[in-house]
């Protein structure tokens, strides 16, 4: 756990300096957005980055991946990632002070990996597999700078083998 923090630590402060260029903060047309996360839902805790691009001042287009485990205990390790890519509309006509409120769909691919613990096997028990995955997305960021925010997304997986409800608090850093 603590390689993967360090990890994402690395990441961040990678991505934060790659924000050099002066921007306006909220979501805009050419923007780019990076924002590492950590989620929340009802299987264990997620970790993951996602990065957008704003197609027209409302559209933006992009992709997130995540990845979680958790032990099934007594039958071994799921391993799990998704990779999706992602289309959001932001509400910018409402014109919000340093928020950016949005909601679309992504359509994904999950990548399921389980090690069986010593003495189990898949005759005992099925792991489930990889597949599809299309869910919806609602979410905000707050702007403390132009170019720094703290992001919040709702996520609910609608068709995979991995459908569920959760949420993801990230910080946004503008790129371009």
């Amino acid at each position: 756990m603590i390689k993967k923090i360090s990890v994402l630590l690395v990441a961040v402060l990678f991505v934060s300096s790659l924000s050099l260029a002066q921007t306006t903060g909220l979501f805009k047309k050419g923007g780019l957005y990076i924002t590492p996360q950590i989620g929340f839902n009802s299987l264990s805790i997620p970790i993951g980055a996602s990065v957008e691009y704003g197609l027209t001042e409302n559209i933006g287009i992009g992709g997130t991946v995540t990845t979680w485990g958790w032990n099934a205990d007594p039958y071994g390790k799921y391993r799990i990632i998704i990779v999706s890519a992602e289309a959001l509309y932001h509400l910018t006509n409402l014109k919000l002070d340093k928020i950016d409120l949005y909601g679309g769909a992504g359509l994904g691919f999950g990548i399921n990996s389980f090690s069986f613990n010593s003495g189990w096997s898949s005759d005992y028990w099925s792991p489930g597999g990889s597949g599809l995955d299309l869910g919806i997305i609602i979410g905000g960021r707050y702007y403390f700078s132009p170019k720094i925010a703290v992001s919040l997304r709702i996520m609910n997986s609608l068709i995979g083998n991995w459908s569920t409800v959760g949420a993801a608090l990230g910080v946004t850093f503008v790129v371009k």
